[in-house]
């Protein structure tokens, strides 16, 4: 039944056109397979840093579950140690990662420029 044949106050008919509208665009375009496993930012990722982050995760839960004074100040030590080689191997993988696309699109760009179609 469509949206406009309902009765009704307003937010019911607003339910109603949207799931009618949200039916048709499945029909048409099909429905997503299931999700990515990355997000849309982490295209730079690599094994190098998946270990980095999963050390500092390890060290901040024994950081959380140490107990004592003493053994909370090496864990913390050891938590700001593996924090920092994360943050450098983020930003060592990011560099090269825009490195390689700012290659990349330097070698389009000169592409471009030696065909003679193309403006400059």
């Amino acid at each position: 039944m469509g949206a406009w044949r309902s009765s009704g106050n307003a937010s019911t008919m607003w339910s109603a056109t949207s799931n009618c509208i949200r039916e048709a665009a499945r029909e048409v375009l099909g429905g997503s397979t299931g999700t990515s496993r990355r997000h849309k930012g982490d295209w730079w990722w690599n094994e190098v840093v998946q270990g980095k982050v999963e050390a500092k995760k390890a060290a901040y839960l024994k950081l959380v579950g140490s107990i004592g004074k003493e053994k909370r100040r090496v864990c913390m030590e050891r938590y700001k140690v593996a924090r920092k080689e994360a943050k450098l191997a983020v930003t060592e993988a990011k560099t090269a990662a825009y490195c390689r696309m700012n290659e990349e699109l330097g070698r389009k760009k000169a592409w471009r420029r030696s065909y003679s179609g193309w403006p400059s």
